[in-house]
């Protein structure tokens, strides 16, 4: 008996102790490299003594023969102050003549390199250079960073539990040091709560209401504003510049850049802000750092919180319902499926964050009956680093949850890959389920090669076809990008126009959270869409109708859009939020609108059954 509990005391204890072994285990192989980094060191000098015989110098003394003479010419020290002097100060004391000249060596070789240092990165504060001035390349080109990386440097948040602002760079700082620590247990408090579970249409309506009435009193009292950038000269500005990038012409893009910078600004109006996103990636892809520009973005990501873009996510459904109304038309349309169902199989192609499903479960809850089995399959994009999986890991836990709050059975999984890559058995889909599948805004960053017979775009609808989901619910934006530099900036310049000022006129300007969905949802893409090219562009958008066509020729049907659920989403936009968005379905779309312009839509299909679903 008192061998076995020892053994289970070992057991409880065994993850400090082999972290204690491996430390011990360092450290002696520490010193043994040191030990023999010694007598390699004891071996050379013997041979470059003989070397100096030969040439009839004196060798110079090594490092133990002046500790000797500083010893004796600091007799009064005690022995062990010295014996101290000459365990920790070895790097200070004067290195030998072969160790000056080896080192000046190195200097002088290092004059041969490239001094170009592309992104500036300063990795102890984890934010590149502030200076512009600082940072030089070849074809002179002045590429600003300056404080672009604003969402790192303006996602601050105040929580409950501590009033005190937290840096995000800080955060990164603390993130490296200790990195799995925000994953491993759930996220589920009140600002989750009050964010992603339907609290009635009361309690969002006073917080749309609020940011309408902020607004208001802005416009009334007069919100000091920097200058107002031209609209038309600046968009003229920005065109020039592309022409001059385009041709790779330095000096007259550059005198462009300092006049748009002159104009532009990141806390200015619509149209300044936008330019000042456009004349960075631009001058990025002047510089050919595009790539390495958005590589940067996309890693600063891995180590944010969730709860930072849930900020992001509150302030946007706040001042805009396109979010709101995907999800209440694909909640919508699940609980019709699921009416009779006993186990219900969600696939998901575009999970993100989860927000989309606490909803679902609270209203699954309520079903009569009982709620049904309810089994969530994400497939997201492996986030870089050495835990791929980890953001999905966290969304299942948090949704685990939600499911067992709400008493309804839950099971999930997630698959960190690309969507070409998924095969059908890794989904794990049984018979005797009801299958939906979902996906918001992730088939355009599925590439679609024109001259291929079976391009990667093809192969996951395929794939959808073979899951014969009961209903294939999918949105995306009504814009097309050309393969074509000067056309495609144009069509950014374009479509993004439209997106600031929407935002930039439904988020009051005192807010000190509103460029936040700017930065989440827009600047990456525009960095991306602008500096890059080729296969390093990650979304290949299109048009509502080309979308139409091309899943049709796959073998699907569209679903007519309910008219209940229209009437429920055109409800959800009226109530509170500003008189120019609209809705409207047409041609079997539910369209979304800013202006008159329609920006997004959400549709539903089914595998047409005789092509062989």
């Amino acid at each position: 008996m008192e061998t076995t509990r020892r053994q289970s005391c070992a057991e409880r204890k065994m993850d400090p102790t082999l972290d204690y072994i491996s430390r011990y285990l360092l450290e002696e192989e520490i010193d043994e490299l040191n030990i023999s980094a010694q007598k390699d060191e004891a071996a050379f000098q013997d041979i470059e003594k003989h070397f100096y015989e030969i040439l009839g110098q004196k060798y110079p003394p090594t490092q133990n023969e002046q500790l000797v003479a500083s010893s004796q010419l600091e007799s009064d020290l005690s022995s062990s102050s010295c014996l101290t002097s000459e365990s920790s100060n070895n790097d200070t004391l004067i290195q030998s003549l072969p160790a000056m000249e080896f080192h000046k060596g190195i200097e002088e070789g290092m004059k041969f390199l490239p001094t170009i240092n592309i992104l500036g990165t300063d990795f102890k504060e984890n934010i590149v250079s502030r200076d512009p001035s600082e940072v030089k390349y070849e074809n002179s080109v002045r590429f600003k960073f300056s404080e672009k990386d604003d969402f790192w440097m303006t996602c601050r948040s105040r929580s409950k539990k501590n009033s005190s602002s937290l840096d995000l760079d800080t955060f990164e700082r603390r993130n490296s040091k200790i990195s799995m620590k925000d994953s491993d247990e759930p996220i589920i408090d009140d600002e989750y709560d009050e964010v992603l579970l339907d609290q009635g249409d009361d309690h969002l309506r006073e917080e749309i209401w609020s940011f309408r009435k902020t607004l208001q009193l802005e416009a009334r009292t007069g919100v000091p504003k920097e200058n107002q950038g031209n609209y038309h000269e600046l968009y003229t500005l920005l065109v020039l510049c592309s022409q001059a990038v385009d041709i790779y012409d330095q000096q007259k893009a550059q005198e462009i850049l300092n006049k748009i910078r002159m104009q532009s600004s990141p806390n200015g109006n619509g149209i300044q802000r936008l330019a000042s996103v456009l004349a960075d990636a631009l001058e990025a892809r002047l510089a050919g750092v595009g790539n390495e520009y958005f590589s940067r973005l996309v890693a600063k990501r891995v180590n944010i919180p969730d709860i930072y873009f849930l900020k992001t996510y509150h302030m946007f459904i706040r001042a805009v319902p396109f979010s709101r109304v995907y999800y209440c038309f694909s909640n919508r349309n699940i609980l019709n499926v699921a009416r009779n169902a006993k186990k219900l199989h969600v696939i998901d192609f575009a999970i993100n964050f989860g927000f989309q499903w606490p909803s679902l479960i609270q209203a699954l809850s309520k079903m009569e009956g009982g709620p049904p089995k309810l089994r969530i399959t994400c497939v997201e994009f492996p986030e870089p680093g050495f835990r791929p999986a980890k953001r999905i890991e966290g969304v299942g836990r948090r949704l685990q949850e939600y499911a067992r709050s709400f008493n309804v059975p839950f099971e999930y999984k997630g698959i960190a890959s690309h969507l070409e890559s998924i095969r059908i058995e890794e989904l794990s889909i049984n018979d005797d389920e009801v299958v939906i599948m979902n996906c918001i805004f992730r088939l355009r960053d599925v590439k679609d090669e024109i001259l291929a017979d079976d391009s990667p775009r093809d192969q996951v609808l395929k794939l959808i076809r073979q899951m014969k989901p009961q209903i294939f619910i999918q949105a995306e934006s009504n814009r097309s990008y050309s393969s074509f530099f000067l056309t495609r900036f144009r069509q950014i310049l374009s479509t993004y126009s439209v997106f600031y000022d929407l935002l930039d006129s439904t988020i009051p300007r005192g807010n000190k959270d509103r460029k936040l969905p700017e930065n989440v949802y827009f600047v990456p893409n525009i960095i991306n869409s602008v500096a890059c090219e080729g296969s390093d562009l990650k979304e290949k958008p299109e048009t509502l109708k080309h979308w139409q066509r091309k899943i049709i020729r796959a073998g699907f049907e569209q679903l007519p859009v309910n008219p209940d659920i229209v009437k429920e989403c055109k409800n959800l936009v009226r109530d509170g939020y500003d008189n120019r968005y609209f809705i409207q379905d047409d041609d079997n779309w539910l369209l979304q609108g800013w202006k008159g312009r329609v920006l997004t839509g959400v549709t539903a299909w089914k595998p047409k059954l005789n092509d062989g679903c």
